[in-house]
């Protein structure tokens, strides 16, 4: 077992192979994050803090004690309980990943990495990217998780049908992603990456494109 998924489990968090969902996100974070490591002024922002228990950030903790204590941590959420937690180091934002002047919070400076954990609804995964994409350092990834679920029916592509596109190079303009800011992103866009969750609970077929890595030139 990888020392990120021991943290994950140890904190609840169900990007282990443990608690609840047991995603297993860790075994792919692992590869990618240890570059990471001990990087000065690394950053990380993650959309969505703890859908259980809002005296809790099990990430946030977990991606601490991974990083290191001079990690540059953020969370956002829309729970305004969270903001306590700026108290043990980490800066919060309050706010709703569908609307943009919320979002726009997190602009104040770059990140190396931004994971969405937020609602996991399509539309509002894909505002938070069009958003947030410009807030990414160069060699940085934007990481969408649990594409394989979404809360509630919706009309626009689901993210996960414009990942397999985005893949293949084809990247067109979308309900969220305007001809303008499409171009820009193809000319930033390093690769698109699609990877399974080990969850249990889904059927194996749901599973295998639950992960999208975006990896910025």
């Amino acid at each position: 077992m990888n020392y990120l998924t021991e943290l994950a489990n140890s904190y609840n968090s169900d990007k282990g192979n443990v608690y609840k969902c047991a995603h297993h996100y860790t075994q792919h974070y692992e590869k990618v994050f240890s570059k990471y490591k001990n990087k000065p002024d690394f950053s990380l922002l993650e959309i969505g803090l703890n859908r259980d228990d809002y005296s809790e950030v099990p990430s946030l903790r977990m991606y601490r004690d991974y990083f290191g204590k001079e990690a540059q941590l953020s969370g956002f959420d829309i729970r305004p309980e969270f903001k306590a937690f700026e108290d043990a180091g980490f800066e919060i934002f309050i706010g709703d990943q569908s609307s943009p002047d919320s979002l726009k919070q997190c602009l104040t400076k770059q990140y190396d990495i931004i994971i969405d954990d937020g609602s996991h609804a399509s539309s509002h995964q894909q505002i938070s990217l069009r958003e947030l994409w410009q807030a990414v350092k160069p060699g940085g990834l934007y990481v969408i998780e649990d594409l394989h679920w979404q809360p509630f029916s919706e009309s626009c592509p689901r993210t996960m049908a414009l990942a397999d596109r985005w893949i293949t190079g084809d990247l067109e303009p979308s309900a969220f992603f305007p001809l303008k800011w499409m171009e820009q992103f193809k000319t930033e866009l390093k690769r698109a990456e699609l990877l399974p969750s080990a969850s249990p609970l889904h059927a194996a077929e749901l599973t295998q494109k639950a992960l999208l890595f975006l990896w910025k030139k």
